[in-house]
């Protein structure tokens, strides 16, 4: 069976413009906490001194400073006793990305001078610690950020700052590229002579300019050999720690997705690989989840003989370096959900939608299944007014199959921003419209404002109706489903309601 998964994009920047309605067609089986915030594509835990774990380091000049003391890898990492802001622990990841694996977090340390005697030189050190080389011609709105500390540095002559290379190679000098000095664009704080001693400081570089480009990211840190005088010119140590690559998430694009999970404009991996609402154990053939984002046919379905329970179904979630998105409808074809397929009688299912997988929401009345609904596509309204990272389908009564392929084959899902608080100039909401859903007729009452037209806009953005007056539109001859009743007044007030045709 092949899954399909059609999705229809509303874009409104004002309710001055028309309302714009575009569809997206995903083929696949399957779809997939809601947040807003950014998505983490790259943090390591500089356990070790090398590109995979994180940083590379470059000594170019030490002037006499051991060079063992340069770039070292300390313990001394940032918590909620020497932050400022306050280090929140959440932030830090558990785990290693990409890669997974758990280590013990480390800083990376420039020492210069240290102890206590007035002998002690003040080195002439320039020394750099280059990141791991990140991709961003398809990241959001990129952006790195970073913890620094200095210790002893006082009366000036040290200095540590951010730079950016587009053609950096790891191993080589520094001077064999080409840098831009971000240090001026930090939001926040880094590390500085006679600021926040002994306190890790945050900050952060937008690398959106950067955008479409391969970079590499350097800590340079710079000291004179100016005279020592301890506590009045010592130039100390600096200390970098959780340094964190993250992207906005982005929002998906008009156009036709293919069957192996990419959109038109070139977005991938738009699905995490779906999943059972409850527990693969009342699937068969469980090994083909990750089939579901390609052309094969053959997907999970409903065990057979197995006492399905309810809340039990296809469970989706939109990937994470997408925006969750509002669902206004869904449209499927289900195969074999009929009694005579299983037991009590037919099978009974329901759309929901949630933020955190844990709590869910209703947002559609209990879909009972036929068996004259077996390959016929059928539609369901949803009633949201959010959006949601995760959707499922799932059964609404516990269910017995008597047949191998009891599943839904088809789900198309219709995306409609219009759902959405949106910011409106003025708002006109003294109206009315009725029946609602209709099979006839829309009547519009109640309605105090001149004129200036009437539309009706199908799924696809087209308008089939348009009138200058409020008068009865006759629907009888409309294709059923969904469509957005847009109404504009003579001063420019708008206003836009839902109305389904069935």
């Amino acid at each position: 069976m092949r899954y399909e998964f059609k999705f229809v994009s509303t874009l409104i920047h004002e309710l001055k413009l028309e309302a714009t309605m575009k569809k997206i067609t995903l083929l696949i089986f399957g779809f997939i906490a809601f947040s807003i915030n950014a998505q983490t594509i790259y943090y390591e835990d500089f356990r070790y001194e090398n590109e995979e774990r994180g940083f590379t380091v470059q000594k170019v000049a030490l002037d006499g400073q051991a060079a063992d003391r340069v770039g070292k890898r300390v313990g001394d990492v940032p918590d909620a006793s020497d932050s400022d802001p306050v280090f929140d622990e959440s932030t830090r990841p558990s785990n290693r990305i990409p890669q997974g694996a758990t280590r013990e977090q480390r800083a990376i340390a420039f020492y210069n001078s240290s102890g206590a005697d007035d002998a002690i030189t003040n080195h002439e050190i320039e020394a750099w610690a280059f990141m791991t080389n990140q991709d961003l011609s398809s990241a959001n709105q990129p952006k790195m950020s970073f913890w620094t500390e200095q210790r002893d540095l006082v009366g000036g002559g040290a200095t540590l700052s951010i730079l950016v290379s587009e053609n950096y190679t790891h191993g080589n000098l520094p001077s064999t590229a080409s840098w831009t000095d971000e240090t001026a664009n930090i939001t926040g704080n880094i590390a500085k002579s006679d600021i926040n001693p002994l306190i890790y400081v945050f900050g952060s570089i937008d690398l959106s300019a950067y955008a479409s480009n391969s970079v590499t990211v350097a800590f340079k840190v710079v000291t004179d050999n100016s005279a020592y005088e301890k506590d009045v010119k010592q130039h100390g140590t600096f200390y970098i720690s959780d340094v964190k690559f993250d992207v906005a998430p982005e929002e998906i694009a008009d156009g036709s997705f293919s069957a192996l999970n990419t959109s038109s404009s070139g977005q991938t991996d738009i699905f995490d690989i779906p999943s059972a609402a409850i527990s693969e154990s009342n699937f068969s053939n469980t090994s083909k989840w990750a089939d579901v984002l390609t052309t094969e046919s053959s997907v999970p379905r409903l065990a057979n003989g197995v006492l399905i329970p309810i809340g039990e179904g296809y469970k989706f979630k939109v990937a994470d370096k997408y925006n969750p998105i509002a669902v206004s409808e869904v449209r499927y074809i289900q195969v074999n959900g009929a009694s005579n397929k299983g037991a009590p009688d037919n099978s009974k299912w329901i759309v929901q939608g949630s933020n955190d997988d844990t709590n869910w929401d209703d947002l559609s009345d209990v879909i009972q299944m036929y068996s004259s609904t077996n390959d016929i596509e059928t539609s369901a309204s949803l009633t949201t007014t959010k959006r949601y990272r995760y959707y499922q389908f799932v059964l609404a009564n516990a269910w017995t199959p008597n047949s191998n392929f009891t599943a839904i084959k088809q789900l198309d899902f219709t995306v409609d921003a219009s759902v959405l608080s949106v910011k409106h100039e003025t708002v006109m909401e003294d109206f009315t419209v009725y029946p609602n859903p209709t099979k006839s007729v829309i009547n519009l009452t109640n309605f105090n404002k001149q004129v200036k037209n009437v539309k009706l806009i199908d799924v696809t953005g087209k308008i089939i109706y348009k009138s200058t007056n409020t008068q009865p539109i006759h629907v009888r001859d409309f294709s059923k489903g969904l469509y957005i009743l847009k109404i504009e007044s003579q001063t420019g007030e708008v206003s836009s309601k839902k109305v389904i045709i069935n």
